[in-house]
């Protein structure tokens, strides 16, 4: 955390940490809960655990990718370029984990290629809505005033009180 009101003190650790555990969870639940949406005469019972399991463990390694990004440009919370950078990056990071997971299994036709760009943008969209929630959580906030105490001062020239020499 900051001390001090020393803005060069960023938690990268606590960040990174809070990324990968809080966007893989975030995804399992936005997953359960959109099932629950869909099947609306079901209930959590007959579906089960399982989304909140695969999606946890398939969103870990995105959100840890996200996490380290975010630690390493240094974002903080109230800065107005938050909310954008970490959805681009969860994005991005989502979308190109999904797609190489996707290519992996392998392409036959050129169909297959526009199903997984849109399953790319889909997926992508889905790790933006859960970085986003994550930074909202994980990153720490700004500070106000943008006052660095441990800043090496100017020298004005000041000896005295000019109302004070005699």
């Amino acid at each position: 955390m900051k001390t001090n009101n020393n803005v060069g003190a960023y938690p990268y650790l606590s960040v990174i940490i809070l990324f990968a555990g809080l966007g893989s969870i975030v995804g399992g639940l936005i997953a359960e809960l959109g099932l629950l949406f869909i099947f609306r005469d079901a209930d959590f019972a007959q579906i089960g655990y399982q989304p909140l399991l695969y999606v946890g463990l398939l969103g870990f390694i995105p959100a840890l990718l996200t996490g380290i990004i975010v630690a390493y440009k240094n974002i903080w919370r109230g800065d107005h370029k938050s909310l954008r950078t970490t959805l681009l990056v969860g994005f991005v990071t989502s979308a190109g984990y999904m797609g190489a997971i996707t290519l992996y299994l392998g392409i036959n036709s050129l169909i297959e290629v526009g199903v997984l760009l849109a399953f790319m943008i889909g997926i992508g969209l889905f790790g933006a809505i859960n970085s986003a929630i994550a930074g909202c959580i994980a990153l720490p906030k700004a500070c106000k005033s943008r006052f660095d105490i441990s800043a090496k001062k100017e020298d004005d020239d000041y000896s005295e009180l000019s109302f004070t020499k005699r």
